[in-house]
């Protein structure tokens, strides 16, 4: 309990800013209509991918349902809305179907098997106007709706699918941007805080950070429930221009999936400096991926440290509030206390606490 209660007062230190807290303690940067959708499926969710997840080229942009590892499953209309798009990939997102809602914003289901009759009407139709087998039909509005609970499809593993599943987004109609789904309340069980897997210190002096930059790595070790340290546990000795990156995943149970985080925030001497949100994403800077995490670290390492400051350039917009880029100089020799803050979209709770201190050595 006390561990829960320190993770709130993180994030209510985060009142004067436009940023507001929801859904326990997360931070979010709009409201969300709690209940108004519901699941694409009538099994129990379980994912394989989340939402924000560190995929090698890009961000997740969905959550990946689980769908007993075979097809054929009945995919339904998770709101009313009408149908605004219809699409058929050799890769890609394979079989799959856009429909806008009256609240602004639109479902989207991929790798699907089969559509449903009208669907498929539509398909077939431009296949033999175009006499080519992929095609992307944008739907006219008043052309085909749905009401929320009937089915669409049936769930597949057509397009660049690894297995049978049901890759499922909800976007701002408006900007297409996608939004992270268990905000709607189409949650997953998850009991479990993300697991901090180690620390990164960049000496980054007067240089932009490179593939040459000086790293050090420092492991991290469970001190008791979600609260981690360094496993040295000893003052980190700093000098010049640094700055942090941070190496977390969130798994829903003891020995599942990978999946990403929510948020990661970090604090020195008790203020912000850096937080990233796993809210809203853009597919037109989703690349900035490689200027996000650490890349030549990943190329070398297969281990993908967040960086919690952002290089020059970067589009990325999933830094929402960063001081001086997120770039640290001391300007006296004291200690000062540094934490981070990892949750997940459940608002499960994870701390790493440790010093830092000047040092012209």
């Amino acid at each position: 309990m006390q561990k829960l209660s320190a993770c709130l007062l993180t994030t209510l230190l985060l009142s004067s800013t436009a940023l507001t807290a929801q859904q326990k303690d997360i931070i979010t940067a709009r409201d969300y209509p709690v209940g108004y959708f519901r699941s694409p499926l009538n099994i129990t969710p379980d994912a394989s991918g989340t939402f924000g997840e560190l995929r090698s080229t890009h961000f997740h942009a969905g959550d990946d349902y689980r769908t007993q590892q075979r097809t054929g499953l009945p995919v339904y209309a998770v709101a009313d809305g009408e149908v605004s798009r219809v699409r058929v990939q050799i890769g890609g997102g394979g079989n799959s179907v856009y429909i806008d809602h009256p609240n602004g914003y639109t479902s989207v289901y991929l790798h699907l098997e089969t559509f449903s009759d009208a669907l498929t009407n539509i398909i077939r139709a431009e296949q033999y106007k175009q006499k080519r087998f992929d095609v992307d039909v944008m739907v006219e509005k008043g052309v085909l709706s749905f009401k929320k609970g009937e089915v669409i499809a049936n769930s597949g593993n057509t397009g660049a699918s690894g297995g049978p599943h049901l890759h499922f987004e909800i976007r701002d109609t408006k900007s297409q941007h996608p939004l992270n789904t268990q905000l709607f309340g189409l949650k997953f069980a998850d009991r479990f805080a993300p697991t901090i897997q180690g620390l990164m210190v960049y000496d980054l002096n007067d240089d932009l950070f490179n593939e040459h930059t000086f790293r050090r790595p420092l492991a991290t070790s469970a001190a008791s429930g979600t609260n981690y340290r360094l496993s040295s546990n000893a003052v980190v000795k700093v000098n010049g221009k640094f700055g942090f990156g941070l190496n977390a995943i969130d798994r829903h149970r003891a020995g599942g999936f990978r999946n990403g985080v929510y948020s990661i925030e970090l604090y020195v001497d008790g203020k912000p400096k850096s937080i990233v949100l796993f809210e809203e994403l853009d597919f037109n800077t989703s690349r900035g991926i490689h200027s996000y995490i650490d890349y030549p670290h990943w190329k070398r390492t297969q281990a993908k440290y967040q960086k919690s400051f952002k290089d020059p350039g970067n589009p990325i917009e999933i830094f929402h509030q960063l001081d001086n880029g997120g770039i640290i100089e001391l300007k006296d020799n004291e200690v000062h206390d540094v934490k981070y803050v990892v949750k997940d979209v459940q608002g499960n709770c994870s701390e790493l606490n440790f010093q830092v201190q000047n040092s012209s050595s």
